[in-house]
């Protein structure tokens, strides 16, 4: 909801949490632009899904897709959570459940994801969830005013019915 905006920023403009992202939020109305491409509901629309706390509902954590493209059924799953929260399995827990919506409620065949090279936890939370390393991408993306490489994971859903995805 719109009305998250300012419980996101308060976290995701922290400098721990953007040293190993792309992201350019710096304010909440940054963040509040980022949900309202969210709510346009086009199918190439981002996708976003705040995780709050059972006990007071304060938002602890974000996953979501960005970089949707309906014709090959395929997205790219992004992530982050609060640094308080950090080591306890959210961002684990939040990506199995966005895999597991993306195939089933979207049919998406294939759901990738790009870490920079730094962010090994990331990496370790892609590897837990199946994802398989392809590559690295040279200068795929730019992250304050320098090209930057990135490591690309992916995860296919199964091709057949019943078949086990093959990574």
């Amino acid at each position: 909801r719109l009305d998250d905006a300012e419980a996101w920023a308060a976290y995701v403009t922290l400098p721990e949490v953007t040293r190993h992202t792309s992201s350019g939020a710096a304010s909440v109305a940054d963040v509040a632009a980022v949900i309202e491409r969210g709510l346009e509901r086009e199918p190439a629309s981002p996708v976003h899904f705040a995780i709050v706390e059972t006990a007071g509902g304060r938002l602890v954590a974000h996953v979501g897709f960005h970089t949707i493209s309906p014709l090959n059924r395929s997205a790219e799953v992004t992530y982050d959570v609060h640094p308080d929260r950090w080591g306890q399995g959210i961002a684990r827990a939040a990506c199995a459940a966005a895999l597991r919506w993306g195939f089933a409620e979207r049919g998406w065949q294939r759901i990738q994801a790009t870490t920079l090279e730094s962010n090994l936890a990331s990496q370790a939370v892609l590897r837990r969830c199946g994802f398989a390393y392809e590559g690295r991408l040279r200068a795929f993306r730019v992250v304050r005013g320098e090209f930057r490489d990135y490591l690309m994971f992916s995860r296919l859903q199964a091709m057949k019915p019943g078949m086990p995805d093959t990574q």
